[in-house]
């Protein structure tokens, strides 16, 4: 089974065959999701393509690969908290802020260059250079950030305030004489509503139903423009699997010495993949102790055997000790502890409910 960052690449086949393309991206909407809403009429139009999460199953990983067209191992964005070798310190690339600041933003104050996080042109100004104009729809409350910036250069942005504005807008634009041959369009509100209210709560299925419904009416119902030859694909980053701040494992309780051996950063990764830096020649040492003391509730491996085939911005950035919480459970340090630790839902690790994900496809013509 191929993995997601082959998407790219068949997004790039769809546009060869045919005029035009809208992509939609329903962040969470792993595919157990969709198969549990198989009977929606959007979801019958669908002929969906299984495929896999890059490993970790989050969003920073998946929407780099999407704008730049790189697997995680080359772009090195491998998780919502990174270590940044330029500042050594481990920051959130999507919020442009250190790691465990309470809102966006807090690198602008340093003077650090977005562009240092960029792995390559983007897609969209590939596209530009050979003349073909890409128009991207998302959120407009995270509209304009730093990172968005450099993964939307080359494409017109078009931010939305809530869903069926969004879709009726990717719709008409891409059904416009003149309008793009690539249209994309990015939604969080599934992934959100996973992490508050978990993503076997009611409050889940009906972001998921909502979000069907919005591009169902918009790209099928009565009103639909005319589209001529284009594809509707539709994909999802990963899934979730629900968790309770009742299953949280503070390592650095469990294990009282460990903080004897890490570097002074914040934890990388999230509760449900947690990566720790530690002192040069003591990862062995990190990694037995944590698995004597977790046992069965976390699987613990040395973070390079996790990535085989990491590239030198990967290398750069990644942790040393990786821990992978067992299936409802998180873990993270005390010291570092903040909201993520009382989420209801969650990813980042290998369970299927995580890493099952698809790219579907529906005849617009």
């Amino acid at each position: 089974m191929d993995d997601f960052a082959t998407v790219p690449a068949e997004v790039a086949r769809t546009l060869e065959r045919h005029d035009r393309a809208a992509l939609v991206l329903l962040d969470a909407f792993g595919l157990p999701f969709l198969e549990r809403h198989a009977d929606h009429p959007l979801v019958r139009r669908l002929e969906v393509t299984p495929l896999r999460s890059q490993f970790p199953s989050t969003t920073t990983a998946h929407l780099t690969t999407l704008h730049f067209d790189l697997p995680v191992a080359e772009h090195g964005l491998y998780e919502w908290n990174i270590y940044e070798p330029a500042l050594d310190r481990v920051i959130v690339p999507l919020m442009f802020a250190f790691a465990g600041d309470a809102g966006p933003g807090g690198l602008s104050a340093t003077g650090f260059d977005v562009r240092r996080l960029a792995p390559g042109p983007s897609v969209y100004r590939r596209l530009a250079e050979r003349g073909i104009r890409a128009d991207v729809f998302g959120p407009a409350r995270i509209a304009g950030s730093p990172f968005t910036r450099i993964a939307l250069d080359g494409a017109t942005p078009r931010p939305f305030e809530d869903l069926a504005q969004g879709a009726t807008g990717l719709a008409e634009t891409l059904a416009a004489p003149d309008g793009p041959r690539l249209a994309h369009l990015y939604w969080d509100a599934i992934d959100t509503t996973g992490h508050l209210r978990g993503p076997s709560s009611d409050d889940f299925a009906r972001a998921c139903v909502r979000a069907l419904d919005a591009l169902h009416d918009a790209f099928f119902g009565p009103r639909a423009p005319r589209f001529g030859d284009a594809v509707l694909l539709l994909t999802a980053d990963h899934g979730q699997v629900d968790v309770s701040r009742d299953r949280v494992d503070y390592l650095d309780e469990l294990w009282p010495a460990l903080a004897d051996h890490l570097l002074p950063l914040h934890p990388a990764g999230s509760a449900r993949d947690v990566f720790l830096h530690v002192r040069d020649g003591h990862a062995d040492e990190v990694a037995a102790n944590l698995a004597r003391v977790l046992g069965d509730r976390a699987e613990v491996r040395l973070a390079a055997d996790l990535f085989p085939a990491a590239g030198p911005r990967l290398r750069e950035r990644l942790a040393d000790v990786c821990v992978l919480p067992a299936d409802g459970r998180m873990a993270w340090l005390r010291r570092a502890a903040g909201p993520e630790q009382h989420f209801l839902g969650h990813h980042g690790g290998l369970h299927p409910n995580e890493t099952a994900t698809y790219l579907a496809a529906a005849p617009l013509g």
